[in-house]
């Protein structure tokens, strides 16, 4: 059996098998870059901007929505443009949780 000695000092057993993963979003408000040390014991993988318009549409189509193509085009130009045209402050979140939120809430 293996220990894992956590950044706090507290040890966790390990079993076999077990594996360590870190999420990263760069570009992220507040955020911070691994340091080289660490960032080489670890395999990247990159992954794609989801396709915010899919996501939409699917989610509206679950709350009942009966456009939920065009009202999609329409959601993502709105939060697009929000996010481009408005203030740059830290309390606004243009992001997929916020807009997901969002149209959870109007299918209310």
């Amino acid at each position: 059996k293996w220990t894992f000695v956590a950044a706090d000092g507290v040890e966790m057993p390990l079993e076999e098998g077990t594996s360590c993963f870190i999420t990263m979003n760069p570009g992220y408000p507040g955020r911070a870059e691994l340091p080289e040390s660490l960032k080489a014991l670890f395999r990247p993988v990159s992954m794609v901007v989801p396709d915010l318009a899919l996501i939409c549409e699917i989610m509206l189509m679950a709350e009942g929505f009966q456009m939920s193509k065009i009202l999609s085009r329409k959601f993502v130009i709105l939060y697009k443009l929000c996010e481009d045209l408005l203030s740059k402050s830290r309390h606004y979140d243009w992001k997929l949780r916020a807009i997901k939120t969002t149209l959870y809430v109007a299918g209310g």
